[in-house]
């Protein structure tokens, strides 16, 4: 045999006893016990020093679990509340970059388009009064332009009939 013939049945080998390994975890939900695979049968004497070890077993584990229950800090008991302060210290401490970053609104820049708004709404006040005079203003010069345009029609009306007797006398 060569070296890799003998490695690729090294290899096929280690993936049949990790196949059976895994199918065997998953028929016994997840519980491997090597002596039920084996069929090692003890004595009756070992099966309940085996068993009374195992109860003995699971009991110190719920002592266990129970003792850690116990220990645990009352302050960590709602982790909502551990979770709530970690996250406002998280935002105090990143704030000017997360307002900066997601382009946000804080008071100050609201109480500054406050008064930028009072502003402008004064000033649309006093241009709206110094509009309507500036209209009144105008609508007087535009009245007095028609005055003198008509004032001139009627001249150049006047002169034109002048000029038309004046070439019939001419012509008589």
């Amino acid at each position: 045999m060569d070296i890799i013939e003998l490695l690729a049945v090294i290899i096929l080998v280690a993936a049949i006893v990790f196949l059976v390994y895994y199918y065997i975890k998953t028929a016994n939900d997840g519980n491997i016990d090597i002596k039920e695979i084996l069929k090692f049968s003890p004595k009756e004497s070992n099966v309940s020093n085996l068993v009374d070890e195992d109860i003995q077993e699971k009991k110190s584990m719920g002592d266990k679990i129970k003792y850690t229950f116990k220990d645990i800090d009352k302050s960590y008991a709602n982790t909502t509340d551990a979770f709530s302060k970690r996250l406002d210290s998280f935002l105090d401490e990143r704030s000017e970059e997360l307002i900066e970053s997601w382009s946000l609104v804080t008071t100050d820049d609201l109480s500054s388009l406050e008064e930028r708004y009072t502003t402008a709404c004064d000033s649309i006040e006093a241009l709206e009064k110094r509009f309507s005079e500036f209209t009144n203003a105008t609508d007087a010069k535009i009245e007095d332009l028609d005055k003198r345009l008509k004032a001139l029609e009627d001249a150049e009306k006047d002169l034109e009939e002048a000029e038309e007797v004046a070439v019939e006398a001419e012509k008589e």
